[in-house]
């Protein structure tokens, strides 16, 4: 890594839930900063407290992929088969029809003891959970994929201050997946389409080549370790037959997000320090703010029109 606005890094030891560490940028951040501060600071003021359906299951994937160990005491896989069979069952010796098993007294008192097994755990539904289980099963039918998650650390938290040449910034990171012994780091992603003509475009869209970038070189520089860092994303489709692609960073992939990041790291600094959060007027050279407006190459056409009469 060779760069004229990073100096080093110092790493401070964080007690405490690393999701809370408000005054730490991320690559989260990064990302909505690119918006514009003014989207930083609502991401900021505002986070995001309801959970889609996509993300907790990409979660609850990463959890029993990653950290398996982890995941029944995280994790309450929510199965009602056996007691709907057996209210069904004990209806239809009485002689009756059930239409709504899960509106009968009997299942919501089984329901509310299930409830207080369940504790903090989070719920999965059983269909998800063998989802899950089928994607790592093929996941791991790949001999590779097999040799990048193995033998390393899951949830790898970085947390301290980057030096610059305009003073200290608190960043924060956590790879997927990270093997000290083969300079390696292992990014999961879920997705509907792991080919590669769709993989790219969603890795410039969601920004991956800042991550791949900010975590290889924050890597290197904990590390000191001058031979770099290889940056694997494995993104696996969560459809049958649960298809993935194993995609390695390029040198031009991680040249980009290396630029990137650094200048909204100046960005940030600048936003710091003189305490303004501007919009997309900051992204302007006119101090007026506006923009002279084209249309894009591809709307730009002939019209042509037959009078056949």
């Amino acid at each position: 890594m060779e760069s004229e606005y990073i100096k080093g890094f110092k790493p401070i030891k964080i007690e405490g839930d690393y999701y809370k560490l408000d005054e730490f940028i991320s690559y989260s951040g990064l990302k909505n900063l690119k918006k514009s501060p003014a989207h930083y600071r609502q991401y900021k003021d505002e986070p995001l407290d309801v959970e889609t359906e996509a993300m907790a299951f990409g979660s609850a994937y990463h959890k029993y992929i990653l950290e398996p160990e982890k995941f029944e005491t995280d994790y309450y896989v929510f199965e009602d088969d056996a007691i709907c069979g057996a209210i069904v069952a004990k209806a239809a010796a009485d002689g009756k029809e059930i239409v709504k098993v899960r509106a009968t007294k009997e299942y919501k008192q089984w329901a509310e003891s299930e409830m207080r097994i369940i504790g903090d755990r989070k719920v999965i539904e059983k269909s998800d959970f063998q989802k899950i289980k089928d994607m790592k099963e093929r996941l791991f039918s790949h001999y590779y994929c097999r040799a990048l998650l193995s033998g390393g650390e899951a949830e790898y938290s970085i947390t301290g201050n980057l030096q610059t040449v305009e003073g200290d910034i608190k960043l924060k990171g956590r790879p997927d997946y990270v093997k000290l012994n083969k300079h390696f780091i292992v990014d999961l992603k879920t997705t509907f389409d792991a080919s590669e003509d769709s993989f790219t475009k969603a890795a410039a869209d969601n920004e991956y080549h800042i991550q791949a970038a900010l975590y290889s070189d924050l890597m290197e520089l904990i590390t000191g370790d001058e031979r770099g860092w290889t940056f694997y994303f494995i993104a696996q489709e969560k459809r049958k037959p649960y298809a993935f692609n194993i995609f390695e960073a390029s040198p031009q992939f991680i040249g980009q997000g290396r630029y990137e990041y650094e200048q909204l790291l100046k960005l940030y600094k600048m936003c710091i320090d003189n305490d303004k959060w501007p919009g997309y007027q900051v992204f302007c050279e006119w101090k007026s703010g506006n923009i002279e407006l084209n249309l894009p190459r591809w709307a730009i056409r002939s019209i042509l029109f037959y009078n056949h009469k």
